[in-house]
C-alpha cells in the first residue's frame, strides 16, 4: 500500500511542478539515496539541520495542498452565531466578512503582501478566548486571508509531495519573532522551567555588524540568563554550528544570551554561535546578503567532513520570507541547501532537514491554537501548566489580565530526510520545542527548560520518519527549479496590487488522500446527562497528552480547555444543567480531525458511547434507562468507503438491561469515521462522532478533506 501510495503523490508532485520546469538531478536524486540504516532507529541520523524562516502560515502556504487539513477541512470550528470560520467578520466587504482568497503571484504583487500585525496583543485578541473570530478586526483582511498555491510556491509544494508535511505545527507562542525563536533555541521564553517573566517581544537589538564588524553594542535591558540548548550540547561534546548570514533581523537569537554577548572572538561560541559566513570576506563581499555565501560555507562544510551533527541555518532578512521579503527567494535559498546535501550522498543519507516557520506573520490560520486552561473557569488541565501564562496585572490595560502563552498560530514544517520519504503527512501536534525533543532523542542532551504542559501534548518530531523504511523514492520524477525566481518575483512586484474579490467564493482543496504517518492518539469523548447537568467523559488512552476544546455552539459562554495527559481521564462538565430543563449543543474538538457534537434537550432516557476495538473497528453501545426502549439511527457520512455489501445507514435499538451495540469495520475508510446518530422523535438529539482510528500503522489521509462542501 504505500509503495502504491509513493507512486500516486510523487504524480501530483510532477503534475504540480510541470509548469515551472524539471529538476531531475537534485530532489529526484534525493528520493534514490538509499538511508544510512545501521541500527533501524534515530541512532542513524548523523546530522540535524534546521532551516527556520520567518512569519509565514499553514493555511497562507498549504491550505490548498491536498491532503492536509486546509480549505477541504470537513468540520471546521464554528464561530459564535453558527458562521464558519472560514467567514471572518469584517466590514472590508459589503458580505460582511472575508474568506480565504488565492494571491496569484503571476497576475497580481502578492508576493509583497504584508500579513500585518502580530504582536501578543493582537494574537490573544484574534485568539478572542478561543473564538477566533476576530482576524479582521484591524481591517486589514486584504493582507491577513490571501494564500499562495502550487503556483506561487512550486519547489516547496512538491518538496511536501516528495518528504513529509506536519500540518498540525503550531509556532510556540501567541506572538511574534523573538519569543517563538527562544523556544527553538532554548524550549522556553524566560516560562517554563526556568519559572521568570515571559519574553512576549521582539526585544533584543539587532546584532547585525557594521562592515568592520566591531563589537556588541550594550543592550537596553541586559542579556538574557537562561541556558541556551547551543550551551548545552557544547557541554555534551556534540558538535553545533549555526551558519548565520549578514543583516538577519537578529534571528540568530544567541546573540542575545549572556555567554554569546559579549562573546570572546577566539572562543568556541564564537565560531559557533555567533561568527558570520562573510566575516573573513573583504571589501563588498563582506556586506553581501544574496544567499551564496551562506550556501558556499554550508557546502564547503559538508564537502570537508565538518558539518555538524547540529545546524542552525539563519537567511538574510531579503531571504527569509518575512513578508517584507518574496517567498521565491526563500524557496531558492532553501533549494541549493538541499541541493548542497544532496551532491554528497553519503552525508544525505544521514541528515535531517527541518524546514520551519517561527511565526505565522499575521497571516490567516483556521485551526484555533491549543492552549491550556489558565484558571478553573477556562477547563481542566491533568498536568501541571506552570510556565504557561503571561500575568500583565491590572496595571496594563491593553493586556490586563493573565494569558496563555501559546501554543500560537500554525505554521509549515516541511521534514526532508531519506526516513520521510514518500509525500506523507504528519498531523501529531507539534511545537518549536518539538525540533529541540527530537535534538534529544537522538543525541541524549536535554533541555530541561520545556513547561511539563508542552512536553505532555507536543510531539518530539520522530513521527514524522519511519527509520526502519529500506525502500527508496522514485528517481524520475519531475519537479520544479528555482532559477527563475527572479523572474517570477519581478513579475508579481509589477502586478496589480490584491484586492478582496467581490465575489467571494469557498477556497478549494482538491483531493485525492496522501499517506499519512501512524499517531500516538487513542481519545473518547462521550456525553452523558444526569439531573446534576450535562457531562462529557474525556479519555485518553494515547501515549501523549491531547488537548481537547469545547465549544458552546448556542454563544452563550465558553469555550473551555481541556488537558488529558497520557493514560489520564477527567469528566468534563456541568453544561446546561438538565434540572433546569435546558437544551444543551456542544462541539468537542481535538487533534487530526478529533470532532464530537452533542445535542439535546436535557432530558433523555439513553446514553451512547463510542470506543474502538483492537481490530481498528468502531463499537457503539447504546443503554436504555427505565422503562421501554430506545430506537436510534445511524448514518456513516458520504465520503467515507464503506466494506461490500455495509448499509450506510442502520437502526440501532435498546432495552432495560439490555444495551445494544454495533461494529463497523473502518478498513475501506482508512479508519476513518463520520458517525451522526438520531433519534426518531427527539429533533434536538444529535451524537455526532468523527476522527481516526489509529492501528498502530501507517494510514491515508481523511477522505472528506477537499471532498465535501460548506
Amino acid at each position: 500500500m504505500v509503495s502504491n501510495n509513493r507512486r500516486e503523490v510523487l504524480t501530483l508532485a510532477g503534475a504540480a511542478g510541470a509548469a515551472a520546469g524539471l529538476l531531475p538531478p537534485v530532489l529526484a536524486r534525493a528520493l534514490d539515496i538509499p538511508a544510512h540504516s545501521a541500527t533501524g532507529s534515530i541512532r542513524d541520523v548523523e546530522h540535524v539541520v534546521i532551516f527556520m524562516q520567518e512569519n509565514r502560515s499553514f493555511d497562507h502556504y498549504f491550505g490548498a495542498y491536498n491532503g492536509v487539513r486546509g480549505f477541504g477541512d470537513p468540520r471546521p470550528l464554528r464561530l459564535p452565531g453558527g458562521a464558519s470560520v472560514w467567514r471572518q467578520p469584517s466590514p472590508e466587504h459589503p458580505d460582511g466578512y472575508v474568506m480565504p482568497f488565492h494571491g496569484d503571484s503571476r497576475t497580481t504583487n502578492a508576493y509583497a503582501v504584508d500579513g500585518a500585525e502580530q504582536g501578543h496583543q493582537e494574537n490573544i485578541t484574534i485568539y478572542n478566548g478561543g473564538r477566533y473570530d476576530r482576524w479582521g478586526h484591524t481591517g486589514e483582511l486584504h493582507k491577513r486571508m490571501a494564500y499562495y498555491t502550487a503556483s506561487d510556491l512550486p519547489y516547496y509544494h512538491a518538496l511536501a509531495s516528495a518528504f513529509t508535511i506536519c500540518d498540525a505545527y503550531h509556532c510556540s507562542t501567541l506572538t511574534q519573532t523573538y519569543p517563538n525563536r527562544l523556544h527553538l533555541w532554548t524550549g522556553c521564553n524566560g516560562g517554563g522551567k526556568v519559572g521568570g517573566d515571559p519574553e512576549m517581544s521582539n526585544y533584543g537589538e539587532d546584532d547585525t555588524p557594521s562592515a568592520d564588524m566591531a563589537e556588541d553594542r550594550p543592550m537596553a535591558k541586559g542579556p538574557y540568563a537562561w541556558t541556551t540548548y547551543a550551551e548545552r550540547l557544547e557541554a555534551a561534546g556534540v558538535s553545533w554550528k549555526v551558519y548565520q548570514e549578514y543583516d538577519n533581523f537578529g534571528d540568530n537569537i544567541l546573540s542575545v544570551f549572556r555567554p554569546f554577548r559579549p562573546c570572546a572572538k577566539d572562543s568556541s561560541l564564537y565560531a559557533r554561535g555567533r561568527s558570520w559566513v562573510s566575516e573573513h570576506k573583504t571589501g563588498p563581499d563582506r556586506m553581501r546578503s544574496d544567499g551564496e555565501q551562506l550556501v558556499e560555507a554550508f557546502r564547503a562544510d559538508i564537502a570537508a567532513g565538518r558539518l555538524p551533527q547540529v545546524s542552525w541555518i539563519v537567511t538574510a532578512a531579503d531571504l527569509s520570507e518575512h513578508p517584507q521579503a518574496v517567498p521565491a527567494k526563500g524557496e531558492h535559498v532553501c533549494a541549493q541547501l538541499i541541493e548542497a546535501l544532496v551532491d554528497h550522498p553519503e552525508v544525505f543519507a544521514r541528515t535531517v532537514f527541518i524546514i520551519n516557520y517561527d511565526e505565522a506573520g499575521g497571516f490567516y490560520d483556521h485551526m484555533p491554537p491549543p492552549t491550556p486552561p489558565l484558571k478553573p473557569e477556562d477547563g481542566f488541565s491533568t498536568v501541571s501548566v506552570e510556565g504557561e501564562a503571561k500575568d500583565y496585572g491590572q496595571a496594563d490595560v491593553a493586556n490586563r489580565g493573565r494569558h496563555p502563552l501559546g501554543l500560537g498560530i500554525r505554521t509549515p514544517t516541511i521534514v526532508v530526510s531519506p526516513w520521510s520519504r514518500g509525500g506523507y503527512v504528519c498531523s501529531e501536534l507539534f511545537d518549536h520545542t518539538s525540533t529541540l525533543r527530537f535534538l534529544e532523542q537522538r543525541f541524549g542532551v536535554a533541555e530541561p527548560n520545556i513547561s511539563d504542559w508542552r512536553r505532555s501534548v507536543c510531539g518530539d518530531l520522530t513521527s514524522a520518519f519511519d527509520f526502519t523504511a529500506s525502500d527508496r523514492g522514485r528517481s524520475d520524477l519531475a519537479l520544479p527549479q528555482t532559477a527563475d525566481h527572479l523572474q517570477r518575483t519581478a513579475r508579481s512586484l509589477a502586478a496589480p496590487s490584491l484586492r478582496i474579490p467581490a465575489v467571494q467564493t469557498p477556497s478549494r482543496q482538491g483531493g485525492p488522500q496522501r499517506p499519512a504517518r501512524a499517531l500516538p492518539y487513542r481519545l473518547t469523548a462521550d456525553a452523558r446527562v444526569d439531573t446534576s447537568g450535562v457531562w462529557i467523559d474525556l479519555v485518553n488512552a494515547g501515549t501523549t497528552g491531547s488537548v481537547l476544546q469545547v465549544f458552546d455552539n448556542t454563544g452563550a459562554a465558553g469555550p473551555w480547555r481541556f488537558t488529558v495527559g497520557a493514560g489520564a481521564r477527567h469528566a468534563a462538565g456541568t453544561w446546561n444543567p438538565a434540572g433546569r430543563g435546558k437544551a444543551y449543543d456542544l462541539t468537542v474538538l481535538g487533534p487530526n480531525g478529533f470532532h464530537r457534537h452533542f445535542a439535546g434537550a436535557g432530558s433523555e432516557p439513553a446514553e451512547l458511547t463510542l470506543t474502538s476495538n483492537a481490530r481498528g473497528r468502531l463499537v457503539l453501545t447504546l443503554e436504555h434507562r427505565g422503562p421501554g426502549r430506545t430506537s436510534a439511527l445511524v448514518t456513516m457520512g458520504d465520503a467515507y468507503p464503506l466494506a461490500p455489501g455495509a448499509a450506510r445507514r442502520r437502526g440501532l435499538t435498546a432495552v432495560a438491561g439490555k444495551p445494544g451495540r454495533m461494529v463497523w469495520d473502518l478498513a475501506a475508510s482508512d479508519h476513518w469515521y463520520d458517525l451522526a446518530v438520531t433519534v426518531p422523535g427527539q429533533a434536538e438529539y444529535l451524537r455526532h462522532f468523527a476522527g481516526h482510528v489509529e492501528t498502530g500503522r501507517a494510514s491515508r489521509t481523511d477522505p472528506a478533506i477537499g471532498a465535501m462542501r460548506l
